[in-house]
């Protein structure tokens, strides 16, 4: 049974998919919007600050085609949709950059 429940444990935190690295806040809230999941992580080049990227996972080309679709304005969103997802993706950039400095 343990066994089990450590192949269960190691399937839930692996993934296999590709994965895109973005800055950029509004398009990362942009895409979770879109349904895609973004991970938030430290890049820890300048100790004195702590950058916040976001990985997405998903197919690149196809977030590469949202990505244009975002900028050429092809496919437009509610206005508070988005300002909610950016609100809750700079909500986790800010505590991500308060661990950072601890």
């Amino acid at each position: 049974m343990d066994n089990q429940n450590e192949s269960f444990k190691a399937t839930i935190f692996t993934s296999h998919k590709p994965i895109t690295t973005l800055e950029d806040t509004m398009l990362v809230a942009y895409l979770k919007l879109k349904g895609y999941i973004a991970i938030p992580w430290i890049s820890r080049d300048d100790p004195l600050d702590p950058r916040v990227s976001f990985d997405i996972e998903g197919d690149k080309a196809q977030i590469e085609a949202d990505i244009q679709a975002f900028y050429s304005e092809a496919e437009r969103v509610g206005i508070q949709a988005l300002s909610r997802a950016y609100k809750e993706v700079k909500s986790v950039m800010y505590s991500m950059k308060r661990i950072g400095k601890k």
